[in-house]
Protein backbone atom coordinates (compact mmCIF):
# COMPACT_ATOMS: atom_id res chain seq x y z
CA UNK A 1 0.00 0.00 0.00
CA UNK A 2 2.89 2.36 -0.81
CA UNK A 3 2.60 5.71 -2.47
CA UNK A 4 3.12 5.88 -6.34
CA UNK A 5 6.44 6.03 -7.73
CA UNK A 6 7.46 9.67 -8.78
CA UNK A 7 6.00 10.16 -12.40
CA UNK A 8 9.61 10.26 -14.28
CA UNK A 9 9.05 6.44 -13.93
CA UNK A 10 6.38 6.54 -16.46
CA UNK A 11 8.79 7.48 -19.08
CA UNK A 12 9.89 3.42 -18.67
CA UNK A 13 5.83 2.29 -18.93
CA UNK A 14 3.87 4.95 -20.97
CA UNK A 15 0.51 1.75 -20.95
CA UNK A 16 0.32 2.90 -17.34
CA UNK A 17 -1.57 5.74 -16.18
CA UNK A 18 -2.74 7.45 -13.29
CA UNK A 19 -3.42 10.41 -11.84
CA UNK A 20 -5.61 12.75 -8.84
CA UNK A 21 -4.91 12.16 -5.53
CA UNK A 22 -2.40 9.46 -4.22
CA UNK A 23 -4.52 6.00 -3.90
CA UNK A 24 -3.42 2.97 -3.06
CA UNK A 25 -1.67 1.29 -5.87
CA UNK A 26 0.20 -1.85 -6.76
CA UNK A 27 3.99 -1.97 -6.21
CA UNK A 28 5.85 -0.80 -9.37
CA UNK A 29 2.72 1.41 -10.58
CA UNK A 30 4.03 4.45 -12.24
CA UNK A 31 1.79 7.92 -13.18
CA UNK A 32 3.04 9.72 -15.70
CA UNK A 33 2.57 13.49 -16.11
CA UNK A 34 1.41 14.25 -19.50
CA UNK A 35 -1.87 12.19 -18.43
CA UNK A 36 -5.19 13.61 -19.31
CA UNK A 37 -7.44 14.36 -16.19
CA UNK A 38 -10.44 11.79 -16.26
CA UNK A 39 -13.83 13.68 -15.57
CA UNK A 40 -15.47 10.69 -12.95
CA UNK A 41 -12.58 8.63 -10.97
CA UNK A 42 -12.64 4.96 -10.25
CA UNK A 43 -13.19 6.06 -6.90
CA UNK A 44 -13.53 9.41 -4.51
CA UNK A 45 -12.28 7.47 -1.47
CA UNK A 46 -8.72 9.15 -0.25
CA UNK A 47 -6.09 6.93 0.70
CA UNK A 48 -6.58 7.34 4.89
CA UNK A 49 -10.37 6.37 3.68
CA UNK A 50 -9.21 3.29 1.88
CA UNK A 51 -6.50 2.33 4.21
CA UNK A 52 -9.72 2.13 6.86
CA UNK A 53 -11.90 0.42 4.55
CA UNK A 54 -9.43 -2.09 3.87
CA UNK A 55 -8.67 -2.95 7.92
CA UNK A 56 -12.30 -2.89 8.98
CA UNK A 57 -12.98 -5.61 5.96
CA UNK A 58 -9.66 -7.85 6.84
CA UNK A 59 -11.17 -7.64 10.45
CA UNK A 60 -14.55 -8.91 8.78
CA UNK A 61 -12.74 -11.87 7.05
CA UNK A 62 -11.33 -12.83 10.66
CA UNK A 63 -14.74 -14.01 12.14
CA UNK A 64 -15.66 -16.74 9.99
CA UNK A 65 -12.27 -19.22 10.15
CA UNK A 66 -11.78 -17.91 13.89
CA UNK A 67 -15.31 -19.15 14.29
CA UNK A 68 -14.61 -22.31 12.62
CA UNK A 69 -11.18 -22.96 13.83
CA UNK A 70 -11.38 -21.21 17.54
CA UNK A 71 -13.27 -24.08 18.52
CA UNK A 72 -11.61 -27.57 17.44
CA UNK A 73 -9.16 -27.72 20.63
CA UNK A 74 -12.42 -27.98 22.54
CA UNK A 75 -13.90 -30.82 20.36
CA UNK A 76 -12.55 -33.75 22.54
CA UNK A 77 -13.62 -31.71 25.92
CA UNK A 78 -17.40 -31.09 24.23
CA UNK A 79 -17.03 -35.03 23.14
CA UNK A 80 -17.39 -36.07 27.05
CA UNK A 81 -19.10 -33.32 27.82
CA UNK A 82 -22.15 -34.45 25.85
CA UNK A 83 -20.90 -38.05 26.15
CA UNK A 84 -20.68 -38.48 22.39
CA UNK A 85 -18.85 -39.71 19.70
CA UNK A 86 -16.11 -37.26 18.34
CA UNK A 87 -17.46 -38.12 15.00
CA UNK A 88 -20.52 -36.84 16.06
CA UNK A 89 -19.45 -33.91 17.42
CA UNK A 90 -17.81 -33.13 13.99
CA UNK A 91 -21.00 -32.81 12.81
CA UNK A 92 -21.06 -29.61 14.31
CA UNK A 93 -18.26 -28.28 12.22
CA UNK A 94 -20.54 -29.64 9.38
CA UNK A 95 -23.38 -28.14 10.28
CA UNK A 96 -21.27 -24.62 10.51
CA UNK A 97 -19.77 -25.54 6.80
CA UNK A 98 -23.13 -26.13 5.29
CA UNK A 99 -25.14 -22.58 6.53
CA UNK A 100 -21.24 -21.14 5.42
CA UNK A 101 -22.07 -21.72 1.78
CA UNK A 102 -25.71 -21.38 1.62
CA UNK A 103 -26.45 -17.67 3.82
CA UNK A 104 -23.77 -15.80 1.88
CA UNK A 105 -26.09 -16.71 -1.25
CA UNK A 106 -28.54 -14.45 0.19
CA UNK A 107 -26.78 -12.02 1.92
CA UNK A 108 -24.24 -11.64 -1.01
CA UNK A 109 -27.75 -10.92 -3.30
CA UNK A 110 -28.92 -8.05 -0.68
CA UNK A 111 -25.47 -6.27 -0.63
CA UNK A 112 -25.38 -6.13 -4.13
CA UNK A 113 -29.21 -4.66 -4.28
CA UNK A 114 -29.06 -2.47 -1.13
CA UNK A 115 -25.48 -1.88 -0.31
CA UNK A 116 -22.07 -3.51 1.98
CA UNK A 117 -23.16 -1.68 4.84
CA UNK A 118 -26.55 -3.29 6.13
CA UNK A 119 -25.67 -6.30 5.16
CA UNK A 120 -22.66 -6.08 7.57
CA UNK A 121 -24.79 -4.86 10.01
CA UNK A 122 -27.35 -7.21 9.92
CA UNK A 123 -24.72 -10.54 10.16
CA UNK A 124 -22.98 -9.00 12.78
CA UNK A 125 -26.00 -9.17 14.65
CA UNK A 126 -27.34 -12.44 14.00
CA UNK A 127 -23.73 -13.41 14.80
CA UNK A 128 -23.52 -11.94 18.27
CA UNK A 129 -26.60 -13.13 19.47
CA UNK A 130 -25.39 -16.95 18.14
CA UNK A 131 -22.88 -16.77 20.36
CA UNK A 132 -24.86 -15.53 23.25
CA UNK A 133 -27.03 -18.78 22.89
CA UNK A 134 -24.09 -20.99 22.46
CA UNK A 135 -22.62 -19.66 25.53
CA UNK A 136 -25.67 -20.59 27.26
CA UNK A 137 -26.95 -23.93 25.74
CA UNK A 138 -26.51 -27.21 27.58
CA UNK A 139 -27.69 -29.62 24.82
CA UNK A 140 -26.02 -31.13 21.92
CA UNK A 141 -29.06 -30.55 19.52
CA UNK A 142 -29.14 -26.80 20.53
CA UNK A 143 -25.04 -26.94 19.43
CA UNK A 144 -25.72 -27.98 16.08
CA UNK A 145 -28.57 -25.38 15.60
CA UNK A 146 -26.68 -22.36 17.25
CA UNK A 147 -23.84 -23.14 15.33
CA UNK A 148 -25.59 -23.03 12.13
CA UNK A 149 -26.97 -19.77 13.19
CA UNK A 150 -23.59 -18.78 14.20
CA UNK A 151 -21.99 -19.89 10.99
CA UNK A 152 -24.79 -18.08 8.66
CA UNK A 153 -23.79 -14.98 10.62
CA UNK A 154 -20.45 -14.46 10.21
CA UNK A 155 -20.09 -16.31 6.77
CA UNK A 156 -22.10 -13.32 5.52
CA UNK A 157 -19.41 -11.18 5.57
CA UNK A 158 -17.12 -13.76 3.62
CA UNK A 159 -18.90 -12.34 0.15
CA UNK A 160 -18.41 -9.02 0.89
CA UNK A 161 -15.17 -8.75 1.58
CA UNK A 162 -13.83 -9.19 -2.28
CA UNK A 163 -16.94 -6.94 -3.38
CA UNK A 164 -15.64 -3.87 -1.08
CA UNK A 165 -12.48 -4.17 -2.60
CA UNK A 166 -13.65 -4.54 -6.06
CA UNK A 167 -15.95 -1.00 -5.26
CA UNK A 168 -12.55 1.14 -4.79
CA UNK A 169 -9.65 -0.70 -6.82
CA UNK A 170 -9.33 -1.19 -10.25
CA UNK A 171 -8.62 -4.36 -11.97
CA UNK A 172 -5.00 -3.46 -12.65
CA UNK A 173 -4.73 -2.78 -8.66
CA UNK A 174 -7.85 -5.35 -7.33
CA UNK A 175 -5.65 -8.90 -6.49
CA UNK A 176 -3.40 -6.64 -3.96
CA UNK A 177 -6.50 -5.30 -2.06
CA UNK A 178 -8.11 -8.71 -2.24
CA UNK A 179 -5.10 -10.52 -0.71
CA UNK A 180 -5.25 -7.93 2.30
CA UNK A 181 -8.39 -9.41 2.87
CA UNK A 182 -7.66 -13.39 2.39
CA UNK A 183 -4.40 -12.42 5.02
CA UNK A 184 -6.70 -11.31 7.82
CA UNK A 185 -8.93 -14.28 6.74
CA UNK A 186 -5.47 -16.51 7.11
CA UNK A 187 -4.67 -15.13 10.25
CA UNK A 188 -7.51 -16.93 11.76
CA UNK A 189 -6.08 -20.20 11.74
CA UNK A 190 -3.07 -18.87 13.45
CA UNK A 191 -5.18 -17.27 16.23
CA UNK A 192 -8.25 -19.10 16.40
CA UNK A 193 -6.70 -22.61 17.48
CA UNK A 194 -4.44 -21.05 20.27
CA UNK A 195 -6.90 -18.87 21.69
CA UNK A 196 -9.32 -21.95 21.57
CA UNK A 197 -6.67 -23.73 23.31
CA UNK A 198 -5.70 -21.49 25.95
CA UNK A 199 -9.86 -20.04 26.64
CA UNK A 200 -10.66 -24.45 27.13
CA UNK A 201 -7.64 -25.08 28.84
CA UNK A 202 -8.46 -22.57 32.18
CA UNK A 203 -11.68 -20.90 31.46
CA UNK A 204 -13.48 -23.98 30.00
CA UNK A 205 -15.48 -24.18 26.48
CA UNK A 206 -17.74 -21.90 27.36
CA UNK A 207 -15.65 -18.92 27.12
CA UNK A 208 -15.07 -19.53 23.54
CA UNK A 209 -18.34 -18.02 22.91
CA UNK A 210 -18.36 -15.15 25.39
CA UNK A 211 -14.98 -14.63 23.38
CA UNK A 212 -16.58 -14.06 19.87
CA UNK A 213 -19.64 -12.28 21.55
CA UNK A 214 -17.29 -9.29 22.95
CA UNK A 215 -15.20 -9.06 20.05
CA UNK A 216 -18.30 -9.04 17.40
CA UNK A 217 -19.93 -6.25 19.65
CA UNK A 218 -16.44 -4.09 19.70
CA UNK A 219 -16.43 -4.59 15.95
CA UNK A 220 -19.62 -3.18 15.74
CA UNK A 221 -19.15 -0.49 18.08
CA UNK A 222 -16.54 0.83 15.81
CA UNK A 223 -18.25 -0.34 12.20
CA UNK A 224 -21.72 1.38 12.53
CA UNK A 225 -20.55 5.29 12.47
CA UNK A 226 -17.58 4.99 11.05
CA UNK A 227 -17.56 2.86 7.77
CA UNK A 228 -18.74 4.28 4.64
CA UNK A 229 -20.95 2.40 2.39
CA UNK A 230 -18.83 1.38 -0.87
CA UNK A 231 -21.61 -0.54 -3.39
CA UNK A 232 -21.27 1.19 -6.61
CA UNK A 233 -25.28 0.40 -7.24
CA UNK A 234 -25.67 2.73 -4.47
CA UNK A 235 -23.28 5.54 -3.96
CA UNK A 236 -21.61 5.17 -7.47
CA UNK A 237 -17.66 5.85 -6.77
CA UNK A 238 -18.82 7.61 -3.60
CA UNK A 239 -19.65 10.61 -4.88
CA UNK A 240 -23.58 9.94 -4.10
CA UNK A 241 -24.60 10.28 -0.56
CA UNK A 242 -26.30 6.24 0.21
CA UNK A 243 -29.74 6.17 1.52
CA UNK A 244 -30.36 8.14 4.89
CA UNK A 245 -30.53 5.41 6.85
CA UNK A 246 -27.09 4.18 5.47
CA UNK A 247 -25.20 7.12 6.03
CA UNK A 248 -22.09 6.84 8.49
CA UNK A 249 -20.53 9.73 10.01
CA UNK A 250 -17.70 9.97 7.12
CA UNK A 251 -21.23 10.31 4.91
CA UNK A 252 -22.22 13.05 7.09
CA UNK A 253 -19.07 13.98 6.99
CA UNK A 254 -18.41 14.23 3.34
CA UNK A 255 -21.72 15.92 2.24
CA UNK A 256 -20.97 18.95 4.40
CA UNK A 257 -17.47 19.20 2.81
CA UNK A 258 -18.88 18.78 -0.43
CA UNK A 259 -21.17 21.61 0.11
CA UNK A 260 -18.58 23.69 1.66
CA UNK A 261 -16.42 23.81 -1.50
CA UNK A 262 -19.35 23.95 -3.67
CA UNK A 263 -20.45 26.99 -1.75
CA UNK A 264 -23.58 28.12 -3.12
CA UNK A 265 -23.62 26.42 -5.78
CA UNK A 266 -26.83 24.71 -7.02
CA UNK A 267 -26.42 23.23 -10.10
CA UNK A 268 -24.09 20.81 -8.69
CA UNK A 269 -26.14 19.74 -5.82
CA UNK A 270 -29.21 19.09 -7.94
CA UNK A 271 -27.06 16.88 -10.27
CA UNK A 272 -25.88 15.01 -7.20
CA UNK A 273 -29.48 14.14 -6.05
CA UNK A 274 -30.40 13.69 -9.78
CA UNK A 275 -28.02 10.69 -10.27
CA UNK A 276 -28.83 9.77 -6.62
CA UNK A 277 -33.00 9.24 -8.01
CA UNK A 278 -31.58 7.76 -11.26
CA UNK A 279 -29.82 5.13 -8.95
CA UNK A 280 -32.66 4.89 -6.62
CA UNK A 281 -34.69 3.95 -9.62
CA UNK A 282 -32.22 1.11 -11.08
CA UNK A 283 -32.34 -0.33 -7.89
CA UNK A 284 -35.07 -2.87 -7.86
CA UNK A 285 -35.39 -4.59 -4.43
CA UNK A 286 -36.54 -8.19 -3.93
CA UNK A 287 -36.79 -10.72 -1.94
CA UNK A 288 -32.72 -12.03 -2.47
CA UNK A 289 -32.65 -14.88 -4.49
CA UNK A 290 -30.09 -17.36 -4.04
CA UNK A 291 -30.29 -18.36 -7.59
CA UNK A 292 -28.59 -15.37 -9.13
CA UNK A 293 -25.32 -17.42 -7.52
CA UNK A 294 -26.25 -20.70 -8.55
CA UNK A 295 -26.81 -19.18 -12.18
CA UNK A 296 -23.16 -18.00 -12.11
CA UNK A 297 -21.75 -21.85 -10.92
CA UNK A 298 -23.10 -23.42 -14.16
CA UNK A 299 -21.28 -20.65 -16.55
CA UNK A 300 -18.38 -23.04 -18.00
CA UNK A 301 -15.66 -20.93 -17.02
CA UNK A 302 -16.91 -20.55 -14.00
CA UNK A 303 -17.61 -23.83 -13.18
CA UNK A 304 -13.81 -24.57 -13.62
CA UNK A 305 -12.67 -22.25 -11.23
CA UNK A 306 -14.65 -23.18 -8.57
CA UNK A 307 -14.13 -26.72 -8.52
CA UNK A 308 -10.52 -25.99 -8.71
CA UNK A 309 -10.82 -23.65 -5.37
CA UNK A 310 -13.23 -26.03 -3.88
CA UNK A 311 -11.27 -29.08 -4.11
CA UNK A 312 -8.01 -26.89 -2.74
CA UNK A 313 -10.55 -25.56 0.27
CA UNK A 314 -11.49 -29.54 0.75
CA UNK A 315 -8.13 -30.95 1.31
CA UNK A 316 -7.44 -27.89 3.50
CA UNK A 317 -9.97 -28.63 5.92
CA UNK A 318 -9.87 -32.27 5.87
CA UNK A 319 -6.32 -31.59 7.41
CA UNK A 320 -7.45 -29.13 9.70
CA UNK A 321 -10.02 -30.60 11.02
CA UNK A 322 -8.86 -33.96 12.49
CA UNK A 323 -5.72 -32.24 14.33
CA UNK A 324 -6.73 -32.21 17.90
CA UNK A 325 -7.70 -35.66 17.62
CA UNK A 326 -5.09 -37.16 15.35
CA UNK A 327 -1.78 -35.02 17.68
CA UNK A 328 -3.35 -36.02 21.20
CA UNK A 329 -2.97 -39.50 19.92
CA UNK A 330 0.55 -39.40 18.15
CA UNK A 331 1.87 -36.69 20.69
CA UNK A 332 -0.13 -36.60 23.01
CA UNK A 333 -0.51 -32.73 23.40
CA UNK A 334 -3.15 -31.05 25.25
CA UNK A 335 -5.12 -28.32 24.11
CA UNK A 336 -2.90 -25.27 24.12
CA UNK A 337 -0.44 -27.15 22.62
CA UNK A 338 -2.69 -28.39 19.84
CA UNK A 339 -3.34 -24.74 19.31
CA UNK A 340 0.06 -23.67 18.90
CA UNK A 341 0.53 -26.04 15.90
CA UNK A 342 -2.11 -24.58 13.72
CA UNK A 343 0.38 -21.40 13.98
CA UNK A 344 2.82 -22.89 10.59
CA UNK A 345 0.32 -23.30 8.69
CA UNK A 346 -1.45 -19.88 9.09
CA UNK A 347 2.09 -18.25 8.68
CA UNK A 348 2.28 -20.09 5.66
CA UNK A 349 -1.31 -18.99 4.70
CA UNK A 350 -0.46 -15.30 5.07
CA UNK A 351 2.37 -15.27 3.68
CA UNK A 352 1.14 -17.38 0.49
CA UNK A 353 -1.58 -14.72 0.02
CA UNK A 354 0.08 -11.93 -0.06
CA UNK A 355 2.52 -12.93 -2.44
CA UNK A 356 -0.03 -14.13 -4.90
CA UNK A 357 -1.76 -10.49 -4.53
CA UNK A 358 1.53 -9.21 -5.40
CA UNK A 359 2.62 -11.83 -8.44
CA UNK A 360 -1.05 -10.45 -9.74
CA UNK A 361 -0.92 -7.12 -10.07
CA UNK A 362 2.73 -7.37 -11.57
CA UNK A 363 1.59 -9.75 -14.06
CA UNK A 364 -1.38 -7.48 -15.13
CA UNK A 365 1.17 -4.73 -15.40
CA UNK A 366 3.29 -7.08 -17.20
CA UNK A 367 0.59 -8.93 -19.79
CA UNK A 368 -0.94 -5.31 -20.23
CA UNK A 369 2.50 -3.93 -21.51
CA UNK A 370 3.23 -6.75 -23.54
CA UNK A 371 -0.17 -5.90 -25.57
CA UNK A 372 -0.19 -1.98 -25.29
CA UNK A 373 -3.29 -2.37 -23.18
CA UNK A 374 -2.98 1.13 -21.28
CA UNK A 375 -3.56 0.65 -17.42
CA UNK A 376 -6.04 3.06 -15.83
CA UNK A 377 -5.46 3.13 -11.86
CA UNK A 378 -7.75 6.09 -11.52
CA UNK A 379 -10.73 5.35 -13.88
CA UNK A 380 -10.28 1.47 -14.20
CA UNK A 381 -9.90 -1.06 -17.65
CA UNK A 382 -11.84 -2.36 -19.80
CA UNK A 383 -11.71 -6.32 -19.73
CA UNK A 384 -13.60 -7.81 -22.49
CA UNK A 385 -10.65 -7.94 -24.88
CA UNK A 386 -7.92 -8.09 -22.16
CA UNK A 387 -6.45 -11.63 -21.40
CA UNK A 388 -7.35 -11.82 -17.82
CA UNK A 389 -7.75 -15.61 -17.37
CA UNK A 390 -3.82 -15.71 -18.70
CA UNK A 391 -3.06 -13.17 -15.72
CA UNK A 392 -4.80 -14.73 -13.16
CA UNK A 393 -3.79 -18.46 -13.98
CA UNK A 394 -0.65 -18.27 -15.44
CA UNK A 395 1.42 -19.77 -12.75
CA UNK A 396 -1.00 -21.24 -10.63
CA UNK A 397 -0.54 -24.77 -11.02
CA UNK A 398 3.00 -24.78 -9.08
CA UNK A 399 1.02 -23.60 -5.42
CA UNK A 400 -1.82 -26.18 -7.07
CA UNK A 401 1.17 -28.90 -7.10
CA UNK A 402 2.75 -27.96 -3.44
CA UNK A 403 -0.20 -27.85 -2.07
CA UNK A 404 -1.08 -31.23 -3.37
CA UNK A 405 2.04 -33.02 -2.25
CA UNK A 406 2.38 -31.16 1.03
CA UNK A 407 -0.96 -33.06 1.59
CA UNK A 408 0.15 -36.68 -0.05
CA UNK A 409 3.41 -36.53 2.70
CA UNK A 410 1.07 -35.21 5.75
CA UNK A 411 -0.79 -38.93 6.24
CA UNK A 412 2.47 -41.00 6.05
CA UNK A 413 4.51 -37.98 8.36
CA UNK A 414 2.04 -38.78 11.28
CA UNK A 415 1.66 -42.33 10.32
CA UNK A 416 5.32 -42.65 11.41
CA UNK A 417 5.50 -40.99 14.31
CA UNK A 418 8.67 -38.85 12.79
CA UNK A 419 9.70 -35.30 15.09
CA UNK A 420 7.02 -32.52 15.15
CA UNK A 421 9.35 -30.47 12.86
CA UNK A 422 8.24 -32.55 10.02
CA UNK A 423 4.80 -32.24 10.29
CA UNK A 424 5.01 -28.35 11.01
CA UNK A 425 7.07 -28.52 7.72
CA UNK A 426 4.37 -29.75 5.63
CA UNK A 427 2.29 -27.43 7.40
CA UNK A 428 3.66 -24.53 6.66
CA UNK A 429 4.41 -25.46 3.26
CA UNK A 430 0.29 -26.30 2.56
CA UNK A 431 -0.82 -23.20 3.81
CA UNK A 432 1.66 -21.21 1.58
CA UNK A 433 0.50 -23.12 -1.12
CA UNK A 434 -3.24 -23.81 -1.22
CA UNK A 435 -4.42 -20.27 0.08
CA UNK A 436 -2.16 -18.98 -2.36
CA UNK A 437 -4.42 -21.09 -5.48
CA UNK A 438 -7.34 -20.30 -3.89
CA UNK A 439 -6.40 -16.08 -4.04
CA UNK A 440 -5.39 -16.13 -7.53
CA UNK A 441 -9.20 -17.88 -8.37
CA UNK A 442 -11.40 -15.43 -6.15
CA UNK A 443 -9.33 -12.47 -8.09
CA UNK A 444 -10.63 -13.72 -11.19
CA UNK A 445 -14.00 -14.68 -10.34
CA UNK A 446 -14.54 -10.76 -9.42
CA UNK A 447 -12.61 -9.71 -12.97
CA UNK A 448 -15.18 -12.15 -14.24
CA UNK A 449 -18.08 -10.33 -12.58
CA UNK A 450 -17.56 -7.30 -11.56
CA UNK A 451 -21.19 -6.07 -11.62
CA UNK A 452 -21.69 -8.13 -8.45
CA UNK A 453 -19.11 -9.26 -6.74
CA UNK A 454 -20.83 -10.32 -4.18
CA UNK A 455 -22.99 -12.62 -5.42
CA UNK A 456 -19.91 -14.52 -7.24
CA UNK A 457 -18.11 -14.64 -4.24
CA UNK A 458 -21.49 -16.41 -2.74
CA UNK A 459 -21.53 -18.71 -5.36
CA UNK A 460 -18.01 -19.85 -4.83
CA UNK A 461 -18.83 -20.22 -1.38
CA UNK A 462 -21.25 -22.77 -2.08
CA UNK A 463 -19.27 -25.13 -3.64
CA UNK A 464 -16.53 -24.66 -1.38
CA UNK A 465 -18.15 -24.79 1.73
CA UNK A 466 -20.86 -27.68 0.54
CA UNK A 467 -17.46 -29.99 -0.70
CA UNK A 468 -15.64 -29.04 2.76
CA UNK A 469 -18.32 -30.09 4.57
CA UNK A 470 -18.73 -32.99 3.27
CA UNK A 471 -15.13 -33.96 3.19
CA UNK A 472 -14.69 -33.10 7.09
CA UNK A 473 -17.80 -35.19 7.93
CA UNK A 474 -16.32 -38.21 5.99
CA UNK A 475 -12.14 -37.60 7.01
CA UNK A 476 -12.48 -39.19 10.43
CA UNK A 477 -14.37 -41.99 8.86
CA UNK A 478 -11.75 -42.59 6.32
CA UNK A 479 -8.77 -42.19 8.69
CA UNK A 480 -10.45 -45.08 10.74
CA UNK A 481 -10.75 -47.07 7.55
CA UNK A 482 -7.60 -46.59 5.55
CA UNK A 483 -5.52 -45.36 8.06
CA UNK A 484 -3.96 -41.18 8.12
CA UNK A 485 -1.20 -42.82 5.27
CA UNK A 486 -3.79 -43.73 2.68
CA UNK A 487 -6.16 -41.32 3.37
CA UNK A 488 -4.19 -38.26 3.23
CA UNK A 489 -2.41 -40.07 0.22
CA UNK A 490 -6.07 -40.47 -1.86
CA UNK A 491 -6.96 -36.44 -0.86
CA UNK A 492 -3.24 -35.50 -2.41
CA UNK A 493 -3.90 -37.45 -5.75
CA UNK A 494 -7.55 -35.63 -6.44
CA UNK A 495 -5.68 -31.96 -5.38
CA UNK A 496 -3.07 -33.16 -8.03
CA UNK A 497 -5.60 -34.17 -10.57
CA UNK A 498 -7.16 -31.45 -10.59
CA UNK A 499 -4.32 -28.94 -11.30
CA UNK A 500 -5.42 -29.26 -15.49
CA UNK A 501 -8.34 -27.78 -14.87
CA UNK A 502 -6.28 -24.00 -14.65
CA UNK A 503 -5.01 -24.74 -18.15
CA UNK A 504 -8.30 -25.74 -19.32
CA UNK A 505 -9.00 -22.39 -17.88
CA UNK A 506 -6.83 -20.46 -19.66
CA UNK A 507 -7.10 -21.72 -23.10
CA UNK A 508 -10.69 -21.68 -23.72
CA UNK A 509 -11.93 -19.39 -20.63
CA UNK A 510 -11.79 -16.14 -22.77
CA UNK A 511 -13.79 -17.60 -25.85
CA UNK A 512 -16.67 -18.87 -22.89
CA UNK A 513 -16.49 -15.59 -21.37
CA UNK A 514 -16.91 -13.33 -24.93
CA UNK A 515 -19.85 -15.72 -25.38
CA UNK A 516 -21.24 -15.08 -22.09
CA UNK A 517 -21.08 -10.86 -22.99
CA UNK A 518 -22.51 -11.79 -26.46
CA UNK A 519 -25.83 -13.21 -24.46
CA UNK A 520 -26.34 -10.50 -21.95
CA UNK A 521 -25.87 -8.22 -24.64
CA UNK A 522 -28.55 -9.79 -26.96
CA UNK A 523 -30.73 -10.38 -23.54
CA UNK A 524 -30.72 -6.49 -22.90
CA UNK A 525 -31.64 -5.75 -26.75
CA UNK A 526 -34.26 -8.05 -26.23
CA UNK A 527 -35.71 -5.60 -22.97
Amino acid sequence: MAAPHAATDSQKNPNLQQDGPPIIPSEGATTPADTEVPEVPYTVFSHRVKVFIIVMSALSSLFSPVSSLIYLPALDVLSNYYNVSVSRINLSVTTYMILQGLAPMFFGDMADQIGRRPIYIITFIIYVAANIGLALQSNYGALLVLRALQSSGSSGVIALGSAVMADIATPAERSGYISYVQAGMMLGPALAPTIGGLLTQFLGWRAIFWFLTIASGVYLILYIPFAPETCRKVVENGSIPPQDWNRSVWNAFQDRKNKKREGNDQTKEAERQERKRDLAAKRKLAVPNPLKALRIIVEKDVALIMLLTSLMVTGFYMIMVPIPSVFADVYKFNQIQIGLCYLPFSAGSILGTVAAGKFLDWNFRRVAKQIGHPIHLRKGDDLRHFPIEKVRLSIIWIPSVLGGSATLCWGWVLASRTSLAAPLILLFVGGAAIPATMSMQQSLLVDLYPQSPATVTAALNVCRCLMSAAGTSIVQYMIDAMGLGWCYTFVGLVLLASTPLSFIGMKWGPKWREERFLRMEKKAEEK
